[in-house]
């Protein structure tokens, strides 16, 4: 859940939603094999994406005989942390899911900076 332009090349895997990212080493189905050791995962911001993620991740850390953490960047987009659908599973496994923080979104910005042509950052909600 990463792309050739933004993924660590320190970590040696990692999943893109695009197929054409295969020539840079990408694997294209994050859910075909199960999060062992330390993950990553940033989703898309996409309310069933973030659900499917969060779902695989615990139960990657349910079947795996080795440790596993994976640590994830869930943002609460139409709906408050208390009901949207990947909060609300975490809740229900909190002997293996844990909540380390919040950004409240009117805290959260980006800087404005621009790309190599000058086309304006523009982030979607942030500002």
């Amino acid at each position: 859940m990463a792309s050739p332009l933004d993924h660590d090349p320190k970590i040696p895997h990692f999943w893109s939603e695009h197929p054409r990212d295969k020539v840079f080493g990408a694997n294209t189905n994050a859910f075909s094999s199960r999060f062992s050791g330390f993950s990553i995962c940033h989703p898309i911001y996409h309310e069933n994406t973030m659900l499917l993620a969060a779902r695989h991740a615990i139960y990657s850390a349910a079947v795996n005989t080795e440790e596993t953490t994976t640590v994830m960047l869930l943002p609460s987009l139409y709906t408050d942390m208390t009901t949207n659908p990947y909060a609300s599973l975490c809740r229900k496994y909190p002997h293996m899911c844990k909540f380390l923080g919040t950004i409240p979104l009117n805290q959260l910005q980006y800087s404005g900076t621009t790309y190599k042509y000058h086309f304006p950052n523009t982030l979607g909600i942030c500002k």
